[in-house]
């Protein structure tokens, strides 16, 4: 489990953007632990925390609030923070697995900048896209719904997507569909985003009532 290097029991939650850290590593004896409370080397203490992490907090392990989507790329692992940064709306941590140092590439200022993103996924031309997760899905400029949000080189957000499925009985019987999935689908989350290994399509889900899209692009005219 991750520690940061010389510095015992470090809360990430609120890490400020360009926050830096080098990483070593304490061992996780019986990752199939029970659930349990722990006293971290700090002070600390957690309760009715998982058992792998229990082991970890004795040791000196790091915290974040809500870590949830991963992705490889590139020689690093990108991971996504859903309620961590600033605002508690959602932190990118890059991982540099050859210098071993965390880096906080992304924390979102408020809800409409970027709202607790969930899964992410690196592009084949290596642009981070993430599918917010927020029990209340953003208004903006578009409207309400969740989002698909871009992230660029710099650390900016932009909307790449929204989701703005709102199903009716009618139209779901006439496509031979459920229609028991008739409702305002808008608040529910995109979930899964990964491109397919040319790099042509984008898929993803609406994970709630179960819709998968594949998006062809044109990749070349935008920074994904």
């Amino acid at each position: 489990m991750a520690k940061v290097k010389g510095m015992p029991n470090v809360n990430l939650a609120s890490a400020p953007l360009n926050a830096r850290y080098e990483l070593e590593w304490v061992p996780v004896a019986d990752p199939d632990a029970n659930r349990g409370n722990a006293v971290g080397q700090t002070g600390v203490a957690i309760t009715n925390a998982a058992g792998p992490f229990v082991q970890g907090w004795q040791l000196g392990a790091l915290r974040m609030n809500r870590g949830e989507g991963i992705w490889y790329a590139q020689g690093k692992m990108f991971v996504m923070d859903t309620s961590g940064g600033a605002v508690q709306r959602g932190a990118i941590w890059e991982l540099d697995l050859a210098s071993q140092t965390l880096s906080c590439i992304y924390s979102s200022p408020s809800p409409l900048v970027g709202n607790m993103g969930d899964n992410l996924t690196v592009s084949p031309r290596n642009a981070i896209l993430v599918c917010e997760d927020a029990s209340t899905a953003a208004t903006d400029s578009f409207g309400f719904g969740q989002r698909l949000m871009g992230i660029t080189g710099q650390g900016d957000a932009y909307i790449f997507a929204k989701n703005n499925v709102v199903l009716s009985e009618v139209g779901l019987q006439a496509a031979g569909k459920q229609a028991g999935l008739a409702g305002d689908h808008r608040g529910n989350e995109f979930a899964g985003a990964c491109f397919d290994p040319t790099g042509r399509y984008l898929f993803v889900n609406i994970q709630t009532p179960g819709i998968t899209f594949a998006i062809a692009g044109p990749w070349a005219k935008g920074p994904l």
